[in-house]
């Protein structure tokens, strides 16, 4: 797995505050579940994962860079995002921690797909393994995490309707209309891959 070497854009703290509904605790608790299936894998600085959701026409609320995953909700492992310009690589943002190092590739697909509600990236080895037979599309190139490349292949092999796919030896990215959606479009990847790995 790719070496972890900080955020690659800029930030602008708005507020240390933001506000947030129910939504919030349904991501916390898939956030949580992931992490608990190996599915976001726990390292020193965090967990190899990020989680989002649509919180306005243009903004998102995305899990902060190096989130350890806790049953419990903690609003302040969350961020606001509410603008990205894109030549100075600068988030403008509410809360009090950085956002995820993949905010980039959240904000290339909301802004793309206007009817995804909630974003889940994890990593999953034997998930890429099992591509083929899983029948999972995947990017042809790898590129390093947090980048625009990354977001753009991403967006590309999306634009096929395929709602989960694969990032070359990086990880994977679900798409669906609302959290829960797309938290059980993981799960149910997840049970095609044990049920593959039992015969």
């Amino acid at each position: 797995m790719e070496t972890y070497t900080g955020i690659k854009f800029r930030c602008m703290v708005k507020s240390r505050t933001f506000t947030f509904d129910r939504r919030l605790a349904q991501l916390n608790n898939w956030a949580f579940v992931l992490a608990e299936l190996g599915l976001t894998p726990l390292h020193a600085g965090g967990a190899y994962g990020n989680q989002s959701f649509r919180s306005g026409p243009a903004s998102l609320i995305v899990t902060k860079s190096g989130m350890i995953p806790e049953r419990d909700l903690i609003p302040e492992n969350y961020v606001c995002i509410e603008e990205f310009d894109e030549e100075s690589r600068t988030f403008f943002l509410r809360g009090t921690s950085t956002p995820s190092s993949e905010s980039i590739l959240h904000y290339c697909i909301y802004k793309e797909f206007p009817f995804v509600g909630a974003i889940m990236h994890g990593h999953s080895k034997l998930l890429e393994e099992y591509a083929k037979r899983l029948e999972i599309p995947i990017t042809s190139t790898f590129h390093p995490y947090g980048t625009h490349e990354l977001a753009e292949s991403a967006v590309n092999l999306l634009q096929g309707k395929n709602g989960f796919i694969l990032l070359r030896d990086h990880g994977f990215v679900a798409i669906e209309k609302d959290i829960d959606s797309t938290g059980n479009l993981v799960l149910d990847y997840y049970e095609k891959l044990i049920s593959l790995l039992r015969k």
